[in-house]
């Protein structure tokens, strides 16, 4: 076990939705939008071009952006919402997180006064759920 794998076991969870993925999402939105718009000019400049090839031949070029654009705006909310219903029980499992000790010696984490040890691996189960009388997440 390296130290590395012992801080992730230890280390409070962290939420599922950030901020910076929504507005990378808004980004690519942006500049699918904005290349989208310079080469709908530029074949509209063309020799006779037909509506459709100058609103839907961009899409070649930008669908990409479009769709990670769109994937990273509406899994953030998706998560954001996820957070706001599991708020109450992240506080009650910070709690409980910041009353754990680490022995190394034995290898295990402890909260005092509750007489249960476990390996560190479990620390999340038990924040979650074992201390908190198993209950649904």
């Amino acid at each position: 076990m390296s130290r590395t794998q012992l801080a992730v076991w230890l280390s409070f969870p962290s939420r599922h939705y950030t901020p910076w993925a929504r507005n990378n999402g808004y980004i690519l939105l942006l500049a699918a939008a904005l290349t989208h718009l310079v080469v709908s000019l530029v074949i509209a400049m063309g020799q006779d071009p037909q509506w459709g090839e100058v609103l839907l031949a961009p899409f070649c070029l930008t669908g990409l952006f479009w769709g990670f654009g769109l994937l990273n705006v509406l899994g953030s909310y998706g998560a954001r919402k996820r957070d706001t219903v599991e708020a109450p029980a992240r506080e009650q499992a910070l709690a409980v997180w910041e009353s754990l000790y680490y022995c190394a010696r034995d290898n295990v984490v402890f909260e005092p006064g509750v007489g249960v040890s476990f390996h560190p691996s479990e620390t999340r189960e038990y924040i979650f759920g074992f201390r908190n009388g198993g209950g649904k997440r």
